[in-house]
């Protein structure tokens, strides 16, 4: 069964028409998928072929904006923290927007939206908000660990994503909490979202988009300090 219906395909076009207005750039690194198999670390995957399909999907549904670009790690040795991983840029940038694991449920929304604003829609925060981020000295990275059926999860995904849309200092990477428990136990996640600012301060919440921002800022702060 496919992922993705026709109803919600030519919707996908439809609203592509739209909202794209440069080319994107998608790269998702995978391993051959494994199904339902559990195998040795490091071998196999669970939601690569899924990720794939809803990658072409995405291609298909503006092939003239949505580029497509699949690696096999397995063919194409390359240090990827975790499988599969996909990452968004324009053509020829750095990648500042990773999704690791498959970005199904409320969260296949947030990558909709990242995929629109990489486009060249904008990051989409206010002017104030946003020029706090630019002021950024240091570099910053947010791990949000999400889950698929999580409500509140897709407006700290998308935050974050916006924040590494306004600056070049700024790194977003959306985690499926569920497909890496091994990350999870390392960030100490008991419940979603739960971001992790520079790999050390964490929060947990949807909060609003200025708080949000606030936060994230305070504790990268204290980890430069």
């Amino acid at each position: 069964m496919s992922l993705i219906d026709e109803k919600t395909r030519e919707e996908l076009r439809k609203r592509f028409a739209r909202t794209l207005e440069g080319p994107v750039e998608l790269r998702l690194h995978r391993r051959p998928d494994s199904g339902r198999l559990l195998l040795p670390h490091g071998q196999g995957c669970r939601t690569c072929a899924a990720a794939e399909e809803l990658v072409r999907t995405l291609a298909e549904a503006a092939p003239d904006k949505v580029r497509v670009s699949v690696i096999d790690v397995s063919e194409q040795p390359v240090e990827i923290e975790a499988l599969p991983s996909l990452a968004l840029s324009a053509p020829g940038g750095e990648a500042r927007i990773v999704f690791q694991g498959l970005p199904a449920g409320y969260e296949f929304a947030t990558l909709v939206d990242a995929v629109e604003r990489t486009s060249g829609r904008g990051h989409g925060l206010p002017p104030k908000i946003a020029a706090q981020v630019a002021q950024l000295e240091h570099d910053l990275e947010m791990m949000v660990f999400v889950t698929p059926t999580c409500p509140y999860c897709p407006g700290a995904a998308a935050t974050a994503n916006r924040m590494a849309l306004a600056s070049p200092r700024v790194r977003s990477v959306i985690v499926e909490a569920n497909e890496y428990p091994e990350l999870a136990l390392r960030y100490e996640v008991q419940g979603v979202p739960r971001t992790v600012v520079n790999r050390r301060g964490a929060f947990v919440g949807a909060l609003p988009e200025g708080q949000f921002v606030d936060t994230v800022l305070r504790l990268a702060a204290e980890e430069a300090a």
